[in-house]
């Protein structure tokens, strides 16, 4: 008899501390390949920020990532988002699109609340 491991359902890695550092971290433990992506904006941000003397830039960069980061580290919740994501941007049916849109809301402010 051969069994399946059951999949896990909590949390990949703990929540980091909100800093661009620990962030860099959590995104490479969860998916390194994300981590260029993660260093160019980082580097865009603190780009406008000198450009416009304002801290906007990187205050949104971390509260993107930080988003990232909550969504990414429980599987189940990720794969929920990215067919949700997939459905907006793919369906003709429009109940479908809102729906998703409506669900994406919810995946993030649960998992902004972590």
């Amino acid at each position: 008899m051969t069994g399946r491991a059951p999949k896990p359902t909590g949390p990949r890695i703990p929540m980091p501390e909100k800093t661009p550092a620990a962030l860099r971290v959590a995104v490479g433990r969860l998916d390194p390949s994300v981590l260029a992506t993660f260093d160019r904006q980082w580097d865009e941000a603190m780009r406008q920020a000198r450009d416009e003397y304002t801290l906007a830039p990187p205050r949104a960069f971390v509260e993107h990532w930080w988003s990232w980061v909550g969504v990414a580290r429980y599987p189940q919740r990720l794969a929920r988002f990215r067919e949700c994501e997939r459905i907006v941007s793919e369906s003709d049916n429009r109940a479908a699109r809102r729906a998703s849109a409506s669900e994406l809301a919810s995946i993030l402010a649960e998992a902004i609340a972590a």
